[in-house]
């Protein structure tokens, strides 16, 4: 098109490709919140991953994930008995064209080529049928002529062959909501925050140094007493002794808690901006398009039409 290409504001515009967003501060959370409600957590547990959750939520949707399981479980099981079943009458017919074409080769003088041909006929308008009397009456022909030239019409909409879904096998492991890993309820950690004192800003605090959280801070959970500290008090009054409230404290037993929202790219990482994609589409609804609601003109009058 020349001149006539689209400009980068226009595709921004048109709303097609990959559409970004960037997001506040307001849209990602606090650090207290559960990540499934968006509400601050009650009675909350955290993940591996350091993802918190309200028990009750969590449990509900691990509970909701297992009952889908089932249920794809039990559909891929009658899948399979079905597709056995299928296999065993086409087994059947099989052998009993076998039969058939020997006996005319032996009675009625047919070439092999022809007995080939005929066995190939009756496995094709065989395969063709789905219930499992019609599989058994495909063996005898001259009853099934009408039929098997209904099904020979395969470009009639109401005769064309119908593709089944096939299921694969369910995985029977639970995912956590937020970061997609494999979860299990036992694998959370109870969580205890320590509230501020009445009457100060904030809403929890270190237990250690009496520090208010907000979410700038870099929060750790200890899993042997579910204790919520920053990561400083951590590497300072914990690590060098490994132990915090008589209990032995590992590397392992520490849990990185996921922060709130800033609203700052640098601290937010890659939840500061949201995206997705578009095929297709009339626009974002953010600008006007070109030579249409009083917008600028195109050069030599190129103009779009929805």
């Amino acid at each position: 098109m020349g001149s006539e290409g689209l400009t980068y504001h226009e595709r921004k515009a048109l709303g097609f490709g990959t559409v970004k967003e960037r997001v506040g501060k307001d849209s990602q959370g606090n650090y207290y919140d559960c990540c499934l409600t968006l509400q601050p957590a009650v009675d909350p547990v955290v993940t591996p991953d350091g993802y918190l959750y309200s028990r009750e939520a969590i449990l509900e949707n691990l509970l909701q994930q297992k009952k889908a399981i089932k249920r794809k479980l039990a559909a891929y099981e009658a899948q399979q008995a079905e597709e056995q079943q299928k296999a065993a009458e086409r087994a059947q017919v099989a052998h009993e064209a076998k039969l058939i074409a020997f006996d005319r080769q032996n009675h009625m003088g047919i070439s092999g080529k022809t007995v080939k041909r005929i066995e190939d006929a009756i496995a094709a308008e065989a395969a063709t049928m789905h219930d499992a009397k019609g599989v058994k009456a495909a063996v005898n022909i001259k009853e099934n002529e009408e039929k098997m030239k209904q099904l020979r019409a395969f470009w009639v909409p109401s005769q064309a062959p119908e593709a089944k879904d096939l299921l694969a096998k369910p995985d029977s492991a639970t995912y956590c909501p937020a970061s997609s890993k494999k979860l299990r309820l036992k694998d959370c950690v109870a969580v205890k925050f320590t509230p501020v004192p009445e009457g100060e800003s904030g809403r929890f605090m270190d237990p250690i140094t009496k520090d208010t959280f907000t979410n700038t801070s870099r929060l750790v959970v200890i899993a042997p007493t579910g204790d919520v500290l920053l990561e400083e008090t951590y590497k300072k009054c914990i690590k060098p002794d490994g132990h915090f409230k008589g209990k032995k404290v590992g590397e392992k037993d520490v849990i990185k808690l996921q922060g709130g929202g800033t609203g700052f790219a640098g601290r937010d990482g890659d939840r500061a901006q949201v995206k997705k994609h578009f095929h297709l589409g009339p626009g974002s609804g953010r600008a006007d398009l070109r030579g249409q609601h009083q917008g600028p003109q195109s050069h030599f009058g190129l103009r779009f039409y929805n």
